[in-house]
Parts: structure tokens; C-alpha cells; sequence
């Protein structure tokens, strides 16, 4: 029996990630990664863990979830996965049960967070900060949440900022925008700013040398110039999107960015590309450099 246990899950557009919790205490030992391709529902994942962990039943089940959740009822953005509160009862046999946007769990979390667990763009590191924080997901898709201090708690609003329109601050990012509107339809955040967008951008500026987004990254870090060029554009239009919701959601607690796009890519984020566009904002311009960005370097955070 695991009536001493919470079971937790985060669920992406790639993987489930699933563990335990004791006393609010995450146990990082029980934590397991399941691929979600093949996969019919998590229901599935959730009866395969129990079983691995010889256990019947939890006391508490959270999972979060890159989608919206409405009613006690989610729908992945990324996967047909449908998931509800019922479920997650019946399965786990959890008497009390949370699910809830990603984004907004690790909203939540943030000032959990340790020194040593944040990678500096630019600005100063003010976790502590009562003032609003934006807390952005770059992976498998893209989100952004504001996390809002009161006297009553912390509150994080649900969103999903990936699916409004990209912005256009040059001809080169224009030009993209009218080449995705013409493959989509429709050209979002998330079409630039995620895994499948680095390779959107490769294909674009290097149509003769296909490459995975990981080919991307490899080859920008070997010196490949072209690459390079790929992860630049990435970066600038990062800048200028983040830019955009900081000067809507005015985060003076900070910008904190999580996610294995935006880990991969750390490394060439510059004053010539990240930085430029996100203080481009005209009379603005200097408003903006007031922010922080930084980038949670943990797979697993709090």
C-alpha cells in the first residue's frame, strides 16, 4: 500500500516523467522517464509505475501537464491524451488530486529554486522578489505563465502563450512569418520557439543541409557557421517574443526560462542576438533593460 505517498507527473509534448513525494518532499531516486510515443493515455504510464514501484494506491496524485485544464478536464496541446480528475482517482486511488499546466507548476515552484540551479542571460537574480515573475517553457512547445505574489499566496495564472501570432521585427524575421503562414495557415511562437522550430529555421536558412534539432546544436558548437547562424536567429526571435510579454506582464521579480531548447541554446544567447531583441522595443528600449532572464539549468526542478 502507498498511503504514505504522493504521486507526481510531469507530462511534455515528449515525455512523462513520474515520481514520488513524501511529506512534500519530491523523491528523486523514484523518479522515472517514460517515452509518450505509442502511448494511448496515461493512464497507462500511471498503472506501469505503480506496478514497478509494487504499489496499490497513493494518498495524492498532482500532475502537470503541458495543455490546458478546464473543469477538472485536460487536453494535451501536443499529444491526444485526454485526462481528468476521475481518472487520475481511479488509477492511483489518490483521495486527493491536482492537475494543473506545467507551466504553472513550475510557476509555483520558483522560489525553490537554488543559486546554483539558475544560468544567467542578463540582469540580476531576484528569486526572492515579491514583484511579478514570467516563468517561459522553450521545448517540445513553448508557454509562458505569470507568476503573481499577494497576502494570500502566490497565483499563477493558466495561458497558452505559444499559440498566439509571431511577431516580425526585421525582413529576415518577416520573411519566415510569411513561410510558415504559408506551410501552417497560421504562423504561432511555438512554430519558431521550440525543438521543431530550430529545425523550421534550419530549413529556411540551410534548405540543401537538413538537419534534427540536435544536429543543429551539435554543429552550431562544433564551429559550423551556418548553424550558428540557425541558433542566432532562434535567439533573436526568443528576445523579441520575451521581450513582448515582459513589457505586458512587467516581471520585475524576474524572467526564468525552463526547458531543453532553451538549456541547448544557452550557450550562444548575446548581446547581438537575445539581448537586441528583447530591448528592441523603441522608446521602450531602456524599460526593458531593467528585467532579469535567467535559465533554469535542472532537467528536474523543484
Amino acid at each position: 500500500m502507498g498511503e504514505k505517498f504522493e504521486l507526481v507527473a510531469d507530462i511534455g509534448g515528449t515525455n512523462t516523467r513520474v515520481g514520488l513525494s513524501q511529506n512534500s518532499k519530491l523523491m528523486r531516486q523514484s523518479i522515472k522517464k517514460y517515452p509518450n510515443a505509442n502511448v494511448k493515455s496515461l493512464d497507462e504510464i500511471l498503472i506501469r509505475y505503480l506496478s514497478e514501484q509494487k504499489l496499490d494506491i497513493v494518498a495524492g496524485v498532482c500532475v502537470a501537464l503541458a495543455g490546458p485544464v478546464r473543469n477538472d478536464i485536460a487536453q494535451m496541446t501536443n499529444l491526444s491524451w485526454e485526462i481528468t480528475k476521475d481518472s487520475l482517482a481511479r488509477v492511483t486511488g489518490a483521495k486527493t488530486v491536482g492537475l494543473l499546466n506545467d507551466l504553472q507548476a513550475q510557476g509555483y515552484a520558483l522560489d525553490h529554486l537554488s543559486d546554483d540551479q539558475l544560468l544567467p542571460v542578463f540582469g540580476k537574480r531576484s528569486l526572492g522578489s515579491k514583484e511579478t515573475k514570467l516563468v517561459c517553457g522553450i521545448g517540445t512547445g513553448f508557454n509562458a505563465c505569470t507568476v503573481i505574489s499577494s497576502a494570500n499566496g502566490i497565483m499563477v495564472p493558466a495561458a497558452e502563450a505559444g499559440h498566439y501570432r509571431l511577431p516580425a521585427a526585421s525582413q529576415q524575421q518577416k520573411e519566415i512569418v510569411n513561410m510558415l503562414e504559408t506551410k501552417f495557415g497560421f504562423a504561432s511562437v511555438e512554430n519558431i520557439l521550440s525543438g521543431n522550430g530550430l529545425v523550421e529555421l534550419n530549413n529556411f536558412l540551410c534548405p540543401h543541409t537538413p538537419r534534427t534539432a540536435q544536429d543543429i546544436i551539435q554543429s552550431a558548437t562544433a564551429g559550423a557557421q551556418d548553424a550558428k547562424e540557425v541558433v542566432d536567429v532562434f535567439a533573436s526571435f526568443m528576445g523579441s517574443v520575451l521581450g513582448d510579454l515582459a513589457l505586458i506582464t512587467l516581471p520585475f521579480g524576474g524572467i526564468y526560462i525552463i526547458g531543453g531548447v532553451a538549456r541547448a541554446v544557452y550557450p550562444f544567447l548575446n548581446a547581438q542576438n537575445f539581448v537586441s531583441g528583447f530591448c528592441d522595443k523603441g522608446r521602450f528600449s531602456d524599460f526593458n533593460s531593467e528585467f532579469s532572464v535567467q535559465i533554469i539549468d535542472d532537467d528536474l526542478p523543484p
